[in-house]
């Protein structure tokens, strides 16, 4: 009630008077669009541009040879078993890692050479896809299952395998590598 006393007697003052102004007409603002063209054309020319890079890229990718490695899968493969019988893992108590990494080659090699992505799978997952592949021999998917489930053997439920059990691992990896690499044909020689 007092707020409307209040309200009232300022009223009769005068004292809202002069806070109360008249409503601004509108602003009309130019009709100049040079600045909405030239957004305009930044966005159209980042556009044009990520759409040109997109399609540069896909057809670096289609060309045969660009995403080539410059060695053959099993020679790559050859070259890491190399590097890591080099590095001496189980000599430094690092059996583990060495399971890990022996794996993974094998596991890459696989890829490179038979186009399935063993990295990407279990290890039940890619012997299931092993079954249906008609690329291996029943003796190198035998191979390749004991092979992996030695390695899984370490790598997760922590057996520790002896020096003999760790060369065998290593020469099943070297061993398959060497009997599933692509055959190459000598050229034939013909007499002058």
């Amino acid at each position: 009630m007092i707020q409307f006393l209040i309200i009232f007697l300022l009223m009769g003052t005068g004292a809202f008077a002069e806070d109360i102004r008249d409503i601004k007409p509108p602003l009309y603002f130019p009709q100049n669009y040079f600045f909405l063209i030239i957004i305009a054309a930044v966005i159209v020319a980042a556009g044009l541009f990520l759409l040109l890079r997109f399609l540069l890229k896909k057809a670096r990718a289609k060309k045969p040879g660009f995403n080539a490695p410059s060695k053959p899968a099993y020679q790559l493969a050859f070259d890491a078993l190399d590097a890591l019988k080099s590095k001496n893992l189980p000599a430094q108590g690092k059996i583990k890692e060495y399971y890990i990494q022996l794996s993974d080659i094998v596991r890459h090699y696989i890829e490179s050479r038979f186009t399935i992505r063993a990295p990407e799978m279990t290890t039940e997952e890619f012997l299931f896809k092993l079954q249906e592949a008609t690329l291996l021999t029943g003796n190198h998917k035998n191979l390749l299952k004991v092979f992996l489930k030695e390695c899984d053997m370490v790598k997760f439920a922590r057996y520790g395998p002896g020096v003999e059990e760790i060369d065998n691992s290593f020469n099943a990896a070297w061993r398959f590598i060497e009997e599933t690499k692509p055959v190459v044909a000598e050229p034939v020689k013909t007499k002058p």
